[in-house]
């Protein structure tokens, strides 16, 4: 893959800007000017989406210039993120003027990876699943990794099944159940995936 000099630039100054931990709100507004400088475009839309729901739970949208782009033919480059398996990030690069070229499509691959573990980074900082403790007073937090067991649990997944998911082994997973049965003050899956739920 060939990439101008320029582009390398870019695209190494966007990801050292991603290494530094943030809330998730802050992952969306400091990426989109950046990538929109990195592939040009009229507008940039951001959106997250929740499968278990399947709803649209935020919808950014960067407008890049100040007037709105002509109308007419419109021509797209899609960025699916999936930090976790139950959330999906999507940026949509759109312009009016030209195709998007092999060579920003390859930009946008190069991207994917680093722009993934960034947002998963930004989920844990941002949204821990919570369970009230045995006392129904205080919080329990679960990692990043745990809140996947127990998705992948709540959807019936036996350990097996969420280690290929996972890229782990299923005794990995049972080391991670057992953390979080510790941690929620459960015996079994479905006590955990009610308290998490709930």
């Amino acid at each position: 893959m060939y990439l101008p000099l320029d582009t390398v630039r870019r695209v190494v100054s966007l990801v050292d800007s991603l290494s530094a931990p943030r809330d998730q709100d802050q992952f969306a507004r400091q990426s989109l000017p950046l990538l929109s400088d990195i592939l040009s475009c009229d507008t940039l839309t951001y959106h997250e989406v929740w499968l278990a729901s399947g709803t649209i739970h935020h919808l950014r949208l960067h407008r890049v210039g100040s007037c709105p782009p002509p109308p007419g033919t419109r021509f797209h480059a899609r960025l699916t993120l999936a930090p976790d398996p139950g959330f999906r990030a999507v940026l949509t690069f759109s312009r009016s003027t030209r195709a998007f070229s092999d060579v920003e499509h390859d930009v946008l691959s190069l991207l994917r990876d680093p722009l993934t573990s960034a947002l998963a980074r930004s989920r844990e900082h941002t949204d821990p699943a919570a369970a009230t403790d045995g006392d129904g007073g205080g919080t329990v937090t679960l990692t990043g990794r745990e809140r996947e067991v127990v998705a992948l649990v709540a959807r019936g997944r036996t350990n097996v099944a969420i280690a290929h998911e996972l890229a782990v082994s299923p005794r990995t997973v049972a080391k991670h159940l057992e953390h979080i049965y510790r941690k929620l003050e459960v015996a079994g899956r479905a006590a955990a995936v009610a308290r998490v739920l709930r």
